[in-house]
């Protein structure tokens, strides 16, 4: 990666922060219901660690106190730092949004975390999908028993029962690089706050009472955990059902 030309070395284990400008809450009868801003509102951030010499490190220091503003970064293969589905092919205009600290970590070794935003994404052409979904071992499926229980002054029970249970469904998945970059297309371009099918990848994803389906969700959640190694990615997400 480079910062302004100059190059700094930086450690494995970034993670992209894309945080969408819609904000959820759950209605009276259990549906959950987005206020969506638009992609153009949507954050993209990472946070990222340096390690080098000192040297090194103070040329980082030196771009940073010189472009206080705004300033230009290069990003080689492999190093997505927002996430798969950026255009990296050219330079990306950055802001700092945390300096972090800088630690010495050896006798010669010194480090530097940073968050920084990217200003004005670009995007790669890719066709939005989720069909690729590949669950992990563990999940969350829930279905609540959506009762209200009132009692009057001698005890006498009122149940009241809406017929339809809220559910949620939550799950982490691996991925390629490509199949990222087409569920990141379809989260933030697809779906946002709409309905859409739940994905055949777990047979009772609201727990047994809920039966299998099919189902209609929206996802309500979702995380970009980052580069587990370098040929897959790990993302949680997490689905409501629509009823």
């Amino acid at each position: 990666m480079t910062f302004e030309g100059i190059t700094i070395p930086f450690l494995w284990g970034y993670k992209p922060e894309t945080s969408m400008a819609i904000k959820w809450v759950q209605a009276g009868n259990g549906n959950w219901v987005g206020s969506d801003r638009g992609s153009s509102e949507d954050v993209y951030e990472t946070n990222i660690s340096f390690k080098g010499t000192f040297a090194e490190l103070t040329l980082l220091d030196n771009v940073l106190n010189d472009n206080r503003e705004n300033f230009n970064i290069t990003c080689g293969t492999g190093e997505e730092i927002f996430g798969a589905d950026i255009d990296y092919s050219g330079a990306l205009n950055v802001v700092v949004i945390d300096y972090g600290k800088m630690e010495r970590v050896s006798f010669s070794s010194y480090t530097r975390d940073l968050k920084i935003r990217l200003l004005s994404p670009t995007f790669q052409t890719i066709t939005p999908s989720l069909s690729s979904l590949m669950l992990k071992f563990q999940y969350v499926a829930t279905s609540e028993v959506d009762t209200y229980n009132q009692f009057t002054y001698d005890g006498t029970a009122d149940y009241k029962d809406h017929g339809t249970d809220p559910g949620i469904f939550e799950a982490v998945f691996r991925q390629t690089n490509d199949e990222m970059k087409a569920i990141r297309r379809y989260l933030t371009v697809t779906c946002r706050n709409s309905t859409v099918a739940f994905p055949a990848i777990e047979d009772y994803p609201f727990g047994p009472n809920a039966d299998v389906g099919p189902f209609s969700v929206k996802i309500i959640e979702w995380e970009d955990m980052g580069r587990s190694n370098l040929q897959f990615w790990n993302i949680r997400i997490k689905m409501a059902k629509v009823f």
